[in-house]
Formats: structure tokens, C-alpha cells, sequence
């Protein structure tokens, strides 16, 4: 076992993850978040989960459901801002999240933790882990609020502080005890409501969204056909990947984080290409896509959004907003 005492060794873990990229690090204890049951039960009641049919409740409130034997988690932040490029830069192109423009984020976060997780076993012989990034049925930003990093805005998003909240969190859970961090009290948004002035569907409410409203919900995370206002947001807006308007919006992200430019991608990326450069055949959609967030997305389902999009927005040149 490394020499020193615990406050010693939490010094080191927490220099080794910043020397990794992260530029947020925070402990917490893996308690059950008793405090979010009311609030879970009732936005699953109202059906607003939507189609995101694999979220429980029951698993989401407790970490231990994602690492039986977790007794403390160490919290990150990877910003991900890029300067010099914006949604839907190129003449005629369309709008795809910054978080897909890079390599798979979840692999990048994921390494990094599993990084820190062999430092720590170094230093802590014995000690197991398991590092979590979104995929897990984890509440990471209330997570991430118990450790310190920040506060869940009016969007949901966690933003931490004047780095705002263009930003990966992932969680590493260990089956030792750490001693926490302060958690964060109360928020920062003020009477500010731009994110959800600027919301198209209206998806989101004080601290509360909407998933069967909100644009990612339809063009990244499932595959079937959209609501009708959702379809009419996605041509008018022009994202067909992700959405980024709430962030955008933001005044935390003013003067953000600037990310790991590991995380941006290439010149020639999607984010980069026009919207008839968009439409590619499902082999070109495989080998653009591979090792990006945005594989996920089968090559079918792409289409069928660049062709609603198209539609509507042609419609609307035409003057038949609203047509069926």
C-alpha cells in the first residue's frame, strides 16, 4: 500500500486524473440518492421517459445496482468545447451535436477512468472498480452534484461553474471508502430560462425534461419515427444528430472549457459536410461512422431523418408550413 495518509492519497488520484485531461475531479459516497424518489417516481408516472423504455427507476436511485460492492465514486469532467467550428458550418449543411464529432467519447472517458482505476490499484492494492460513462443506469449528474463538480441546471445538464457544461462526466465507482467531497448547494441559474425560452419542442421545464419532446431522443437515441412536432423542430432547426440549443443558449457557456482535442475529429468529419454530402450509402455510413457516438445510429434511420428534414423544410420554402 502506497505510504501516507488518506487525504494524501486522494491528493495523488486527484492530480493523476487531472494529468489525464480531466479538468473537474470530485469523491462521493455511493449512497442511494433518497432525496431523488419523489422527483424519479413522478417524471416516470407522467410517461415522460418516453420511448427510452430501458430506464428503471429502482436501478437509476441506487449505485450499487451498477457496482454491488461500490462504496465510494470519483466523479469527473472531460470538456469537450471546440473554439473555431459551429453546427452546421458548411454552406447548406445541417446540425450535428458537438459531442459526435470526435472519436466515441464513451471509449475515451471510459480509457481514461480505467487509466486511473490501474493508478489507484498501484497505489491501493486490492481495490476493484468499475468505470461508468452514461451507459449504466446511473444518475451521473446528481452523482456529480454529490461530489462537488457543479449544479444540475434548468436544462438538466450539469454545469460546472464558469467551465459550463460542454463536458463528459463519467464515474468511477470503488469498492473502498474515500472520504467525500462538499457537495454542491442550490444552482446558479438565477432567473434565467434561455434554455428553456429557446427549447423548439418545449421539452424541457424547470429542471425537468421531456424525452418524448426532446430532438436527441428521436434522432440519436431511438429509431422510430418522430412526433409530428418533433419532426417539424428537426427540419427548422436543421439538427439532425443530437441538439445543442440549450448549451448554446446557455450563459455559463460563455467563455466554457475548452475541450481535448482528441475529441473533435478530423477535417473531414460529418460536422463538416454539406447536407447533400450527408447522403451516403450504408457502407460509406459504416466506415464514417465507425469508432464515433454516432454509429449507434443505423444507416436507415439516418436517411429517413435527412429525408423528413428535407421535406419539411421544402415545404416550408413552398409556403405549406403545417401541411399534412
Amino acid at each position: 500500500m502506497a505510504s501516507g495518509n488518506g487525504q494524501e492519497i486522494k491528493q495523488r488520484i486527484t492530480d493523476f486524473a487531472y494529468s489525464n485531461g480531466f479538468s473537474k475531479v470530485g469523491f462521493a459516497d455511493c449512497q442511494p440518492f433518497y432525496s431523488e424518489a419523489e422527483r424519479l417516481a413522478q417524471w416516470f408516472s407522467e410517461g415522460r421517459a418516453g420511448p427510452l423504455d430501458y430506464l428503471s427507476q429502482e436501478k437509476m436511485q441506487d449505485p450499487k445496482f451498477v457496482f454491488p460492492s461500490g462504496k465510494s465514486a470519483i466523479v469527473v469532467f472531460l470538456p469537450y468545447a471546440r473554439p473555431d467550428a459551429l453546427p452546421g458550418g458548411a454552406n447548406g449543411g445541417l446540425k450535428l451535436s458537438r459531442y459526435l464529432w470526435g472519436p466515441d467519447y464513451h471509449r475515451v472517458v471510459k480509457s481514461r477512468l480505467n487509466g486511473l482505476l490501474e493508478y489507484i490499484q498501484c497505489l491501493l492494492p486490492g481495490v476493484q472498480g468499475r468505470a461508468c460513462v452514461d451507459t449504466a443506469p446511473l444518475l451521473e449528474r446528481a452523482l456529480a452534484v454529490r461530489a462537488g463538480l457543479g449544479w444540475q441546471g434548468r436544462n438538466t445538464l450539469l454545469i460546472a461553474g464558469k467551465q459550463g457544461s460542454w463536458g463528459f462526466l463519467g464515474a468511477l465507482l470503488l469498492d473502498i471508502e474515500i472520504q467525500p467531497d462538499e457537495p454542491f448547494m442550490g444552482d446558479r441559474c438565477g432567473k434565467c430560462t434561455s434554455c428553456i425560452d429557446a427549447c423548439p419542442t418545449k421539452a424541457l421545464e424547470p429542471f425537468r425534461l421531456d424525452c418524448r419532446l426532446c430532438l436527441t431522443t428521436w434522432n440519436i437515441e431511438r429509431n422510430a419515427p418522430p412526433p409530428g412536432e418533433v419532426s417539424r423542430a428537426i427540419a427548422e432547426s436543421g439538427w439532425v444528430a443530437g441538439c445543442d440549443i440549450c448549451q448554446e443558449v446557455c450563459p455559463w457557456n460563455r467563455s466554457p472549457a475548452w475541450g481535448d482535442p482528441e475529441l473533435w475529429g478530423g477535417p473531414a468529419t460529418l460536422h463538416s459536410k454539406t447536407a447533400t454530402e450527408l447522403r451516403l450509402t450504408p457502407s460509406q455510413w459504416k466506415k464514417r461512422t465507425a469508432g464515433t457516438a454516432l454509429s449507434r445510429v443505423r444507416h436507415a434511420h439516418w436517411m429517413s431523418v435527412l429525408d423528413m428534414a428535407s421535406l419539411l423544410q421544402n415545404r416550408a420554402n413552398l409556403g405549406l408550413e403545417g401541411s399534412e
